[in-house]
């Protein structure tokens, strides 16, 4: 998905009311599993995988930040679009057309995925699916046999800008109110093999006349690169930087040190006047630099999550 589209997320999401301040609790007894789809295409073919989610608990998730990773001297990946999973049916209430967002980044190898929602808890993720569905093509000339990965890892970004640290944690949970809990998160990588098309000439009788089709299928016929199945635990806890004192850290609107997607869920209520923020919440919640605080700061933030830029503030 483009950068474009992924400003129209941006757009959407922050116009929306959270409910939720902060990430306080991390469920580590609790685990879901994102997984990956094993599938075959042919060099100069198409492919298509989906990811899922999985072992969803009854406390649901109505937040996602992770990216997905391949690579991109075998693959092009052209489009990300959400899964039947994520797209929770929003019917009758009058957010509808805002939320829930779901926005992402193709860049260098990385597929950077938000997925958020304000409404509550009946229109979260809550039931195994497909989120999201990776379409594109395999590169001309890549061998017969040839296995890439479709992985997953925490989003490529340092906790903030200038911060040295890069952000070491995926993040699926819910936040609601004055409840919230991050998941342990099992990650199952995907593929895709690469094999040719082989054609079967099957030939039938039938009233004395012979009828002759062709069935094209592909097969992998020897294994060029040896991928071994990752499987990954990543638990809820993010890790922090430190800031001076008196020094400003812009997009860290909770003020932990860091800079995510919870930051995001809370500016998004301060933009909205559900809340008000403190000085030094808002002076880091200033992500455009214009001495106010208000969507568009939102709208940047959520940019900067998902790399599209890549320091705060910013304007353009």
């Amino acid at each position: 998905m483009k950068a474009k589209h992924t400003l129209a997320g941006a757009l959407a999401l922050a116009m929306l009311a959270s409910t939720a301040v902060s990430f306080q609790v991390s469920a580590a007894d609790t685990a879901v599993t994102l997984k990956g789809a094993k599938v075959e295409a042919e060099a100069g073919g198409e492919f298509s995988v989906d990811v899922s989610l999985e072992d969803i608990p009854s406390t649901k998730v109505n937040v996602m930040d992770f990216a997905v990773t391949y690579d991109q001297t075998v693959l092009n990946v052209d489009s990300v679009k959400i899964g039947k999973s994520a797209d929770v049916d929003v019917s009758g209430d009058s957010t509808a057309s805002d939320a829930p967002v779901f926005a992402t980044n193709i860049k260098d190898g990385e597929i950077t995925v938000s997925w958020t929602t304000a409404l509550d808890s009946n229109s979260w993720i809550s039931e195994d699916g497909v989120i999201l569905t990776i379409t594109g093509t395999v590169k001309d000339g890549v061998a017969d046999g040839t296995v890439t990965p479709i992985d997953f890892a925490p989003v490529t970004r340092e906790t903030y800008d200038g911060s040295g640290k890069n952000n070491s944690s995926m993040v699926i949970g819910y936040v609601y109110g004055g409840d919230s809990a991050t998941y342990t998160i099992n990650a199952e990588a995907g593929s895709v093999t690469i094999g040719s098309k082989q054609t079967t000439t099957v030939t039938t009788t039938e009233g004395g006349k012979d009828t002759t089709a062709t069935e094209a299928t592909t097969t992998a016929t020897e294994s060029k690169t040896d991928v071994t199945k990752a499987t990954t635990t990543i638990s809820g806890n993010i890790v922090t930087g430190s800031v001076a004192p008196g020094s400003v850290l812009y997009g860290d609107v909770n003020c932990d040190s860091r800079v995510d997607i919870t930051d995001a869920v809370l500016l998004n209520k301060a933009a909205a006047g559900v809340v008000t923020l403190n000085d030094t919440q808002r002076t880091n919640a200033d992500c455009n630099g214009d001495k106010e605080v208000g969507s568009q700061d939102a709208t940047t933030l959520l940019m900067f999550l998902v790399n599209i830029i890549k320091t705060l503030p910013y304007s353009d």
